[in-house]
Formats: structure tokens, sequence, C-alpha cells
């Protein structure tokens, strides 16, 4: 898989239920789920984290739902969006080592906005 991946902590997730989603909660954080598919035709499955802009371009980010070879389950997978529309837009990896770094730290700040909005 060639998507970047970066560190983040599990309690980010959006589900609420502060349950290890490998033990099968019943919060109904499984709606949140979204199959990838990898360039070699493979199907993946991922929390969806959420959508962020950053410099005139949308990024998502996921965290994976299952055991995938090659990415930790504290993993945050970023991706490019590419198109208007978030359920039909191609995902595309983020070359750019410095602008990957830029993109987390804007999903870091969100998450812990969101975070204190909670409190």
């Amino acid at each position: 898989m060639s998507e970047k991946e970066k560190h983040i902590h599990d309690e980010h997730c959006d589900c609420g239920c502060e349950h290890d989603h490998e033990d099968h909660c019943d919060c109904g954080c499984e709606d949140d789920i979204v199959e990838l598919t990898t360039d070699d035709g493979k199907k993946l499955k991922f929390y969806f984290v959420g959508t962020i802009e950053h410099k005139g371009k949308n990024y998502s980010a996921f965290e994976p739902a299952e055991d995938i070879e090659g990415i930790s389950e504290d993993d945050l997978i970023i991706l490019e969006l590419s198109g208007d529309d978030e359920e039909t837009a191609e995902l595309l990896p983020i070359e750019d080592d410095a602008l990957l770094d830029e993109v987390f730290e804007e999903f870091c700040k969100a998450l812990d906005e969101d975070e204190e909005d909670a409190e």
C-alpha cells in the first residue's frame, strides 16, 4: 500500500464508545467504516476520521478498522480528495512529506478543537 501513515491516538474515533474497536462493541461505530480499494484491487476497511481543507485542497483521514499488514492500528492514513464530491472523489496519496506533515498537524489541531468543544 503506497499511502503515507501517521500516528494518532485511538481516542479520536468519533463514535464516543471508548471501546477497543477490535472487541466489536455495539455502539454503531461500524457505520463509520468505509472500504478503500488499493491499486491492486484489495479492499481494506477503515474508520473515516474526517475531512479538512488545507491550502485550497481537501484531505480525508482514516484509521484502520481491521488488521492490515504494514499499518499499525493507531496509524492515521491521510489522502488527498481529488474532485468536488466526497462520495465519488478519487483518493490520492500525498507524495510530498512536508505537505503531509502540514496536513497531519492541521488534523491534530482540528481533533483537539473538537475535543475541547465536546467538554
